[in-house]
């Protein structure tokens, strides 16, 4: 596995475009902290800070899941997985390799783009909160590691770039750009009674919704969701918020896992 993720890694430092990412989140982050530069400081949730995670939310996702796709379906069209099937590397080293090394670049790039444009926003007097951000840094690496994460198991689902393309936009327009209205005009369609169990059944299957709003309770403006959401807000401010995160991040990935195992097995018989 360490040779994979080695491997993994490699192969992403060595493209343009890798690079590419540190200048595209430096420049939106140091944007955006200068924005904000008229005001006090940067705290709790603000207008700048909601625009901050709509954007993380709007783009991470699309990224993380279309490098990931691409990764797998890259190597089912030029037969490197063919070759790879010849070694004796079982599904699960060749998964959670290429995970570790894609995990580990593009976290590095986030991490290095997101300190720089707080370096940025520092320089220019701009007052920060540790806990503002920390909050959307953790809450970026978690969208990187779902997302990628669905990413990879999409790439197993397509045998070309052009179809795992096409399957990532349509995921990610759906969860992130009409999960609300399309939420909303399902649950127009059932009995009252039955919204607001359907409200937290949306709520674990959609992993940016579940992150945006444990994020938006953990600063302390849970009180915007409304009464629907007041046991989801108890629920995350109490002390195994944190305990039920970790449970929720590996769930998907063994349900990832599990699917992409079985794909990936059915294509090394083939």
């Amino acid at each position: 596995m360490r040779n994979l993720w080695f491997s993994e890694w490699k192969t992403m430092t060595r493209q343009r475009s890798y690079y590419s990412f540190l200048l595209l989140w430096g420049s939106v982050f140091s944007l955006l902290f200068l924005l904000e530069g008229t005001n006090d400081s940067i705290s709790g949730y603000t207008n700048i800070t909601g625009t901050i995670v709509n954007i993380i939310l709007y783009l991470l996702p699309l990224f993380m899941m279309i490098i990931g796709s691409f990764s797998i379906t890259n190597e089912f069209e030029n037969g490197q997985w063919d070759l790879l099937s010849t070694y004796p590397i079982s599904i699960p080293t060749y998964f959670f390799g290429k995970f570790a090394g894609l995990f580990t670049a593009q976290s590095i790039v986030f991490t290095l783009s997101y300190g720089i444009s707080m370096a940025i926003g520092l320089a220019a007097g701009i007052e920060l909160s540790i806990k503002w951000l920390l909050g959307i840094y953790l809450f970026s690496l978690f969208l990187i590691f779902i997302f990628l994460l669905l990413g990879i198991f999409f790439g197993t689902l397509a045998r070309t770039r052009w179809k795992a393309l096409t399957l990532t936009v349509a995921i990610w327009f759906f969860l992130i750009m009409i999960w609300p209205t399309a939420l909303i005009a399902v649950l127009g369609l059932v009995p009252y009674t039955m919204i607001d169990v359907l409200m937290k059944i949306a709520l674990v299957v959609n992993p940016a919704e579940f992150l945006r709003i444990f994020l938006i309770i953990k600063w302390d403006s849970g009180s915007i969701f409304g009464e629907s959401y007041d046991s989801i807000v108890h629920l995350f401010q109490s002390g195994a918020s944190w305990f039920i995160l970790f449970v929720y991040l590996i769930s998907y990935l063994t349900l990832l896992f599990t699917l992409s195992f079985f794909i990936l097995k059915r294509r090394q018989l083939q």
